[in-house]
């Protein structure tokens, strides 16, 4: 291990840094750029504005979103995503592990019919929707949580994500992807965001033996995908780059 950098070689993260790191964001809010907490562009704000347009600009015409949709947001963070929904739904839950990133986005959705906000690990994904006595979804966003689960875990995750689908579903998954080789970053201090931080960065191809594994053996194919910044100027990572994939049965 090279100052906490691990190249292609499988170690385990630990949840409970990761926790404590997205709890302790919630001193980086700023009403005039919410984003910034989640999206962890701390030195540069402006690139935090003009990656969030591109992505919903992008993503949100290939999800379909009509007033039928029942749309589940796995690791939901402060809601970002639940800005982007401005049609007519049939429902929208987020959830996410952090209490205080939920309590953020319960204030800033409050005002918003249909919208429910819950609290809890993805690895108890399906126990938590049921004690909220949720059904089944049609429309599923994975957005940035991938980095942060262990290889079981992830697994896990996307096996529970398929058991709350509908027949006919749609699922959006946008992660960071590891460009030539895989990347774990375990306690590894980041000069930018000037803490210790910890994640993975899978190659394309390991995303997709998981994918394989869980989501396309239970009748899901891929059937778009690509780099989500075609600028250049919008990727400021040399080793990573954000990877998206539209997944339907």
């Amino acid at each position: 291990m090279d100052n906490g950098r691990v190249k292609k070689e499988i170690v385990d993260i630990e949840y409970d840094k990761v926790y404590t790191f997205y709890n302790n964001r919630k001193a980086k809010y700023d009403r005039d750029n919410p984003y910034i907490l989640t999206m962890l562009q701390d030195k540069n704000p402006n690139l935090v504005k003009k990656r969030n347009t591109y992505e919903w600009n992008k993503l949100h015409p290939l999800m379909n979103i009509d007033k039928n949709s029942k749309i589940l947001d796995v690791a939901c963070g402060i809601g970002r995503w639940s800005d982007a929904i401005t049609e007519d739904i049939n429902e929208y839950c987020g959830i996410d592990f952090s209490e205080e990133l939920i309590s953020i986005a319960v204030e800033r959705n409050k005002n918003l019919k249909n919208r429910t906000f819950l609290v809890g690990s993805v690895n108890h994904l399906t126990q938590i929707l049921e004690n909220a006595k949720k059904g089944k979804f049609d429309k599923v966003l994975v957005f940035g949580i991938c980095v942060y689960l262990n290889e079981k875990d992830i697994r896990s995750m996307f096996s529970q994500i398929e058991s709350m689908c509908c027949k006919n579903a749609l699922i959006c998954i946008r992660e960071p992807v590891g460009i030539n080789e895989r990347l774990t970053l375990k306690d590894f201090y980041s000069q930018d965001l000037e803490v210790e931080y910890n994640s993975i960065y899978r190659t394309r191809i390991e995303l997709e033996n998981i994918f394989d594994e869980t989501l396309l053996k239970k009748g899901f194919s891929i059937v778009n995908e690509g780099f989500l910044f075609e600028d250049t100027d919008l990727n400021n990572r040399k080793e990573t780059s954000q990877y998206y994939y539209i997944l339907q049965r």
